[in-house]
């Protein structure tokens, strides 16, 4: 079998580049030299034990191990997969099962060389019987594949894309050259092995004579502790996500050079924040089409302050916007928005399914890739909106999440923001009546409420705005909905020992996220809408009040009138 460019481009690394530093963990130092050897062993091992373009498993340990397998796997000829542990045996044994796997590499005794099992030996192997067959042992020239990556199932199921191995090559070439990775530079190796992400990292590193920085979780978390490894490892180059960014504080102590932000949408304030440290990108790609189809030049913070683009092409491939409906900017000017398309060489070769392939291909036989990612273009680049299935229905209008939670990133004082569709009540079995914004921020509730009444129609500022410490996180880094939500659900106190302007403050707050709200405050002007006004009536008839009615709410000046009137009935 043809070997493929990116093994190439690592063997010339490893000859022009034969006593640097390839490949660093906490406990040791491997050269380009030892890299060469053991990878060559790993190969030659991996060829008596499987065919060409048959899958081999590769156990996802934080190692230099695990990186010996990968580029060993390459140059043998076989797909891989990582595969991790932790994840349930049902998960990995799908895996096993569905890429016909026989072998799988795994680290043992801290050997830098991975040993080879049978994959019937381990808890999630699949039967013999399972095994008899290759996804496609000899696809046809330019079908070639490199790995199998499972998505996170965020928006569904799970699904197995098998990607071939040609485009990765111009992929990594232009990370090169716009990151300007050179045998000085040293990447951290931040994404879980199972997440695409980790590819680009690992071989824009390895191609280049770079050091690839390998080290536990323990010492990824995003804040103090993520800081401190990017200052003691002398990481020059570092791609992360929004939360890691967003968590963890810049300081002139680090040696960054570059940073990138993946996998979820960037604000201005991270742009400014790294920017002071390091040239700062933005990077945007799918599973579907080999990770990363668009990347930015350095950013200027003062250039993102109305958004963040998401850069120029990377790798084999072309775009184009799908038409949606269109929006309308702050001078009432039309926006041209669509689900963004990506065509040609950059696009994978499919899912596969129990039934097979299911090859990315339109009817003309055409590579192409509908993202399901709304995008605006304005001024000849793209903007990330939203996804098309996240989009809510509230008050009987459909809106885009994102274009809200955008707007709110540029309020000053706000550093990410979430919008969820809700019921007022909190209750999690109501229909959602009330459109919710989250926020991280030095900013009050009213700065952003009043802020975003500046720039977005009235019906897509949300009813609830509600200031939050931390923002939760699903393992798989993206932002946990179902958690926020919940918190919101909690009861606020209603004793009968709490005054009653403090149980109205109570509700009010709950209902509008406008925490210090004030008897001074009128209840429409902090966030009630006819929908939050009947959720107050009823509360209020909980606590007692059983004539008070929605007229009371309308006509009441302020808060302070509402307690007098209440107060008076409660005489």
């Amino acid at each position: 079998m043809k070997q493929s460019s990116i093994v190439s481009a690592v063997e010339t690394a490893i000859s022009s580049y034969a006593s640097h530093d390839a490949l660093a963990t906490a406990d040791e130092v491997i050269t380009y030299r030892q890299l060469g050897e053991y990878v060559d062993e790993f190969a030659a091992k991996l060829q008596t034990s499987a065919r060409p373009g048959e899958f081999v498993g590769i156990e996802a340990t934080r190692t230099a191990s695990s990186i010996v397998a990968m580029i060993g796997a390459m140059a043998a000829g076989c797909p891989f997969v990582f595969i991790d542990p932790r994840d349930s045996e049902t998960q990995n044994a799908s895996k096993v099962a569905s890429l016909c796997i026989r072998v799988v590499a795994r680290t043992e005794d801290r050997s830098p060389i991975p040993a080879l099992v049978a994959a019937s030996t381990l808890p999630w192997g699949a039967a013999e019987e399972q095994q008899s067959r290759m996804v496609g042992s000899e696809p046809g020239d330019g079908d070639r594949i490199g790995y199998a990556i499972h998505t996170s199932g965020s928006t569904g199921e799970p699904k197995c894309v098998l990607v071939r191995v040609d485009p990765l090559a111009r992929v990594i070439q232009d990370h090169v050259r716009r990151l300007e990775v050179t045998a000085r530079s040293r990447t951290l190796q931040f994404a879980r092995l199972t997440f695409d992400g980790c590819i680009t990292e690992i071989l824009w590193t390895l191609t280049a004579g770079a050091c690839l920085v390998i080290l536990p979780e323990q010492q990824l978390r995003p804040g103090g502790t993520l800081g401190a490894t990017l200052e003691d490892f002398r990481i020059t180059h570092l791609k992360t996500t929004p939360f890691a960014l967003t968590a963890t504080e810049p300081t002139s102590a680090m040696s960054l050079q570059h940073v990138i932000n993946g996998g979820g949408a960037c604000r201005p304030a991270v742009v400014r924040k790294w920017s002071e440290v390091a040239a700062f990108h933005n990077a945007y790609g799918t599973t579907e089409t080999t990770i990363c189809n668009l990347l930015t030049d350095p950013l200027n913070p003062d250039q993102c302050t109305d958004g963040v683009p998401l850069g120029d092409l990377v790798g084999e491939g072309a775009l184009r916007l799908e038409p949606l409906p269109t929006a309308v900017d702050a001078a009432g000017s039309d926006v041209p928005r669509g689900e963004l398309v990506i065509t040609g060489e950059c696009v994978a070769l499919g899912y596969l399914t129990p039934t097979g392939v299911q090859h990315f291909r339109d009817a003309n036989g055409a590579r192409v890739y509908r993202t399901g990612d709304v995008v605006e273009e304005r001024d000849g680049q793209y903007f990330f909106v939203e996804r098309v299935d996240r989009q809510l229905k509230v008050r009987g209008y459909r809106l885009d999440p994102g274009e809200i939670e955008s707007a709110a990133c540029r309020c000053p004082g706000v550093v990410e923001a979430v919008v969820t569709a809700e019921s007022h009540d909190g209750s999690a079995q109501a229909a959602a009546d009330a459109l919710v914004c989250y926020y991280l921020g030095a900013a009050t509730a009213r700065e952003v409420r009043g802020y975003l009444e500046s720039v977005l129609d009235g019906y897509k500022v949300p009813s609830v705005i509600q200031r939050v410490d931390a923002l939760p996180y699903t393992r798989n880094g993206k932002v946990d909905r179902d958690a926020l939500r919940a918190g919101r659900r909690a009861e606020p106190d209603t004793a009968v020992a709490v005054p009653v302007e403090e149980q109205i403050l109570q509700l009010v707050r709950r209902l509008t996220g406008t925490t210090d709200a004030g008897l001074a405050d009128n209840f429409f002007d902090i966030g009630g809408d006819s929908a939050s006004t009947v959720i107050l009536v009823t509360k209020l008839k909980e606590l007692g009040w059983m004539d008070v009615g929605v007229r009371d709410i309308l006509r009441a000046r302020n808060l302070q009138d509402l307690v007098l009137q209440l107060s008076e009935r409660s005489a």
